[in-house]
């Protein structure tokens, strides 16, 4: 009797287990994907160090979405999804082909399309197992592929499928796909037949979850429903807060945003000092509404429009194609940057969506007279963490011109090969080739090559944005006779007070 009593609980006990495991099964707890969501920020740093292409995928779109208490870094996200994608790895794959949608590697949808491709086709399947199995990872990149128009015609887009894997990945615990599936419910995406039931109430809750966990999408997000009165009650001082939230982590429409928040007083007295600073932040976001937003901040500080200069364009490609202006903001309540809230698109705009700038066009930088703000030039966020790459200091040039001198004609062939990659121009854009070509080219006299390593440095292209070793270029440039090299160091100098 007392046997058969121990039988029957070692049965009972038996059926739970198997009972978890399925359940574990069932929403992806068992899978690789759900154990680097869950991780804390050290372990998957760990495991990427050792070469872990699963754990530098996962890190590198971390460092796209600011997730993990990350800020925005796309020049971080880039190096580990190189690595990961050289590997093979579907993941590392997708990340690579994810971040050349922005600034400044994209918008590229050719070479969106072919990463993409390659990850849904991965040979052995494992993205698509994955995602089988509830794997909150694999889900939310198919959420994002059954999005995104450059799949066609090898993948038709379908937003219905979409929402499900959006929805199975939030149900994981992957904040990024939770903001996804919030605009699903939020917004008029949803027509009639399709299965995805409008609910701003769920909504505006799957981005206040994802938002105590510091993604700065979410913050973004509910900042606009706070503006706006999507699923919760008009309030623009809750608005800046959640804007500013996802603005100091490097979420750049938040920047621009706030900027004008604070420019216009919109919930106390204006500060223009801080808008001319968060419009900064922009810069590496979308550098053409950044710029027309200092130099709109510019005319209040001063009156007086007549002392903008401008850095001056360098050889843009000829099928650069003109730049829409964007309106100016009305008084008191500024309109928020332009994003999409009616998709009309097939695709679901990502929350990271470029403005479709691109680097055929270098706008003009208006002077910025920091002697009237109490705030400086700020660096910009995510230039930390991951420098084992760095070829150089970004502080003294000095250690950049280490190469012997090349000849008068290699040194012209260099720099144009140099500006292929620069451009992009028949290859991949390569700002690391392109960097280090400029820098013998330079060390051989071009000033030309000298004038763009001072507009690389200037604008963060490839290297840490830095402006003293930017006007240090222009000033080498300069003195070699380039004559758009000195209006750009003059224009440099004034903003920064020199």
């Amino acid at each position: 009797m007392h046997e058969r009593i121990i039988m029957k609980n070692v049965r009972n006990i038996f059926y739970l287990l198997l009972i978890c495991t399925l359940n574990q099964v069932q929403y992806g707890l068992t899978t690789e994907g759900y154990k680097w969501v869950m991780s804390d920020l050290d372990s998957l740093k760990e495991a990427s160090s050792k070469n872990d292409p699963f754990a530098q995928a996962v890190l590198s779109l971390a460092y796209v979405h600011g997730d993990k208490g990350l800020s925005i870094s796309l020049e971080n996200a880039q190096k580990l999804a190189r690595i990961s994608a050289d590997s093979g790895h579907w993941l590392g794959l997708f990340a690579l082909g994810y971040i050349h949608r922005f600034e400044p590697l994209g918008p590229n949808p050719e070479i969106v399309r072919n990463y993409y491709l390659k990850s849904f086709q991965d040979p052995d399947g494992q993205m698509i197992k994955l995602a089988a199995r509830k794997d909150p990872i694999a889900s939310y990149v198919l959420g994002e592929i059954f999005t995104s128009d450059e799949v066609r015609p090898d993948v038709v887009p379908d937003l219905q499928l979409a929402a499900r894997h959006y929805e199975i990945a939030s149900q994981g615990g992957y904040h990024p796909a939770s903001v996804q599936f919030a605009l699903f419910k939020l917004h008029t995406i949803v027509e009639a037949g399709m299965g995805i039931e409008k609910d701003l109430t769920h909504g505006v809750k799957l981005l206040k979850v994802a938002a105590q966990h510091k993604l700065p999408s979410a913050h973004h997000y509910l900042g606009r429903s706070y503006f706006k009165g999507v699923g919760v009650e008009s309030d623009l001082e809750m608005a800046l807060v959640h804007f500013q939230a996802a603005a100091d982590r490097g979420y750049g429409l938040s920047q621009l945003a706030v900027a004008d928040f604070y420019a216009y007083g919109v919930t106390g007295p204006p500060k223009v000092d801080l808008a001319m600073r968060y419009a900064r932040l922009a810069l590496s976001y979308d550098e053409k509404s950044a710029l027309n937003k200092i130099n709109e901040y510019q005319k209040i500080l001063t009156g007086d429009s007549s002392n903008v200069a401008s850095i001056v364009q360098v050889d843009a490609p000829s099928s650069s194609s003109p730049l829409k202006e964007e309106p100016n903001p009305p008084v008191p309540i500024p309109e928020l940057p332009n994003t999409t809230d009616s998709f009309e698109v097939t695709r679901l705009p990502s929350p990271y969506a470029s403005n479709n700038l691109t680097e055929d066009s270098q706008p003009a930088l208006p002077v910025v007279n920091l002697s009237e703000s109490s705030i400086s030039q700020p660096s910009l966020p995510g230039n930390q963490g991951y420098n084992e790459d760095k070829i150089n200091s970004d502080t003294d040039r000095s250690n950049e011109i280490s190469y012997p001198p090349p000849n008068l004609q290699n040194t012209e062939e260099m720099c144009e090969d140099a500006k292929k990659l620069y451009w992009g121009r028949g290859v991949q854009v390569d700002y690391i080739g392109a960097k280090a070509l400029f820098i013998q080219s330079a060390n051989g006299g071009s000033a030309e090559s000298a004038r763009y390593l001072g507009l690389m440095y200037l604008r963060g292209k490839g290297v840490q944005k830095n402006l003293e070793t930017s006007v240090m270029w222009f000033d080498t440039a300069s003195k070699g006779g380039d004559t758009l090299a000195q209006k750009n160091l003059v224009t440099l100098k004034a903003m920064l007070g020199k």
